[in-house]
């Protein structure tokens, strides 16, 4: 039975329905104000192109259920109201403008108002300084593929409602809070253990006709770091005696940003030494030291998190580009919001993500001791992967750090988990020595497991996954340059949620503690080698140019050889920046339908949490929420299965990644 629209719509503290709104007297002001329109059904590619030339709508801030925020005048609200698709135009109540997380007492407030793409900087500035506004900040992020923003102080809140009365001004908030959430740990995410035979890695492979297989460590790759501070370039693992200064010539550190914080800190040291650090030998070859970082030959670029508070303030779009200009395509962020709204930060990962789609963005939970409610941002973006951190290698298959999603609108995050304890890397020497030393050990403070810890071998390993498809090593398993691509972060994200496994210390699976579960990337990756893998590989990386449309399907087939090997089908999509303040982010929703070889059917998502797999049938309700699906069945039938991905919700082309492993 086909369920009835919802026309509520999905912003504020309560949903409402637009239709019974008192529309506003309509006017002949030029003055282009915040209008809500709602459609009557979804639109389609002709519908949406022919509103844009008839009322210039821009149709890119997207309100559940089938509204869109604009800016119109008097005259154009007139025009599109009579329009035979338009079901309802309302303007956008101040009060709706004003973030729910306000805090309820204190000053002065320091203020984030998100502006529409039209709006007059300089202006606004001026408007806000008339207010009482000070420390007022101007950034312009659309160039970045985000929002123009005003950032402020306010010492007097009687003045929020003008401010919010802006007609420029689409969201006002809080500037957030962000806390840092403090090798074998590399072994575990790789082949789910350590200790084992040194052929049974990623770094190394195994043997192929009696060669050894040469492995990724992360050569030709860059990752992008914002933490706590700075580096000290001193420390063994980052040192180059021919560079005192990170720059492009840097062996290790490409570049290094802070203005407000600029003092060497333990945590960047640590989250750095677990991810990449390396100790070179006097032939500037890796010594391989015992707690060397999970993607120990790739290099770094850095930015100090403390440089987007006042009164530099700069936007987390910002540090995102400085990592893409110095060739950066894994963004790593060992760090939570003290708030659990999807916030300008999780915004900026959005937009970044969706305008620039060979990026992924890779974000800590909330430590189970921080004293939060919930997970914040960037981890709690759409396109973001959020980590939560499990316990050291025997038990690693058990919880040790993160708070419990879901989000606020219902997504799974934390999405996966990676090992967060007993980790040693590198420490700050506090006496700061004129030369190279090499402090490692246990973090300094509480030694329990960290998201923090864990998002830096997450981040890791998302960097020997690229390494995998820039240097050819899909489909045949050996190195083929030939092959190589740039993978879209779809892809990669989804080969990361794809290898992940059981956590059989928490009940459930998936579930909001452990997300997919622990990162094994041998489950995912596999290499021509002897004997054979039992597992093979199967992906489809489609750009946003030939993505799906509404109402449009695309079509796979994989052969099952093995019923042994479970069959693990992952389906990613990057989606679309939410309008700030809905109360649903999702936008572009993709559905995943797979039938075996017998005929039986399965859908995305629908997952037995009991047994941890898929419901046969494939009769459960759709997941529009969530912008990661999974498939996942034990003991596949042998023969072609056949994978169809359906536009179910899309307002534009919608890219995605599929990745299918099993025997």
């Amino acid at each position: 039975m086909t369920q009835p629209q919802d026309f509520r719509l999905m912003i504020g503290d309560e949903p409402f329905d637009p239709i019974q709104v008192p529309a506003a007297a309509e006017g002949l002001a030029p003055a282009r104000k915040p209008t809500i329109v709602q459609f009557s059904a979804p639109l389609n590619g002709p519908d949406a192109d022919r509103l844009k030339a008839a009322y210039g709508v821009k149709l890119d801030r997207f309100i559940p259920n089938l509204a869109f925020l604009e800016r119109l005048d008097d005259a154009t609200v007139a025009r599109i109201r009579a329009d035979f698709l338009v079901r309802s135009v309302i303007a956008l109540a101040p009060a709706l403008k004003l973030a729910s997380w306000l805090p309820a007492t204190g000053t002065p407030l320091n203020l984030i108002a998100t502006l529409f793409a039209d709006a007059d900087l300089t202006a606004v500035g001026a408007a806000l300084r008339a207010l009482g506004a000070r420390n007022v900040v101007l950034t312009d992020g659309r160039p970045l593929g985000s929002e123009q923003y005003a950032s402020f102080a306010l010492d007097d809140r009687a003045v929020l409602p003008q401010v919010a009365a802006i007609d420029e001004v689409v969201f006002v908030e809080p500037e957030p809070e962000r806390e840092v959430t403090d090798v074998p740990s590399a072994e575990v995410f790789q082949s789910g253990r350590t200790g084992g035979p040194a052929d049974d890695t990623i770094w190394r492979p195994g043997l192929h006709g009696g060669v050894q297989i040469p492995g990724l460590h992360g050569e030709g790759q860059i990752l992008g770091l914002i933490d706590k501070g700075r580096l000290d370039l001193n420390h063994c693992f980052f040192n180059d005696p021919e560079e005192s200064k990170a720059n492009e010539d840097h062996r290790k550190v490409l570049g290094m940003f802070d203005q407000n914080d600029i003092e060497a800190h333990d945590h960047f040291m640590f989250v750095a030494g677990i991810a990449v650090g390396d100790k070179r030998g006097a032939d500037g070859k890796s010594t391989l030291h015992a707690n060397r970082g999970g993607a120990y030959e790739a290099k770094i670029v850095c930015n100090s998190m403390g440089d987007l508070f006042p009164p530099i303030s700069r936007k987390y779009v910002e540090f995102l580009d400085r990592g893409k200009k110095a060739g950066a395509f894994i963004h790593s962020n060992s760090w939570s919001a003290a708030v659990t709204a999807y916030n300008a930060d999780a915004v900026d990962a959005d937009s970044f993500s969706f305008k620039n789609e060979e990026h992924l963005i890779i974000a800590a939970a909330a430590n189970t001791t921080d004293g939060v409610s919930g997970n914040g941002a960037p981890g709690i973006a759409k396109n973001a992967l959020c980590v939560a951190a499990a316990q050291a290698f025997p038990n690693h298959l058990t919880f040790g750090s993160g708070r419990n999603g879901p989000t606020t609108d219902g997504r799974r995050k934390p999405d996966l988990m990676a090992v967060g304890a007993g980790i040693q890397s590198a420490l700050l020497n506090p006496t700061t020595p004129p030369g190279v030393y090499c402090d490692i050990g246990l973090p300094k403070g509480p030694t329990l497991a960290a998201t923090s810890w864990a998002t830096a071998n997450a981040a890791a390993a998302a960097t020997l996954v690229r390494q995998y498809f820039t240097e050819g090593w899909y489909p045949n398993g050996k190195k083929e340059p030939h092959r190589g691509v740039k993978p879209s972060g779809a892809l990669i994200k989804a080969v990361l949620l794809n290898s992940t496994v059981n956590m059989t210390g928490i009940a459930g699976y998936p579930s909001n503690t452990e997300g997919w579960g622990l990162i094994q990337l041998d489950r995912t990756l596999f290499f021509e080698k002897d004997p054979p893998s039992p597992r093979r590989l199967f992906v489809k990386d489609v750009r946003h140019v030939s993505g799906l449309t509404l109402m449009t399907s695309a079509t796979y087939r994989y052969f099952v050889s093995n019923r042994t090997e479970q069959l693990k089908i992952t389906l990613v999509w990057t989606d679309i920046a939410a309008t700030k303040n809905s109360t649903q982010t999702w936008r572009n929703v993709i559905r995943l339908e797979v039938e075996d070889a017998l005929g039986v059917k399965y859908l995305g998502n629908d997952i037995d949490p009991a047994n941890g797999v898929s419901n046969e049938g494939g009769r459960g309700p759709q997941d529009f929420v969530n912008n990661v699906q999974m498939v996942i069945v034990d003991n596949p039938f042998t023969g072609p299965w056949k994978i169809t991905l359906r536009g179910s919700l899309v307002f534009e082309k919608q890219g995605y990644a599929l990745v299918v492993s099993g025997g």
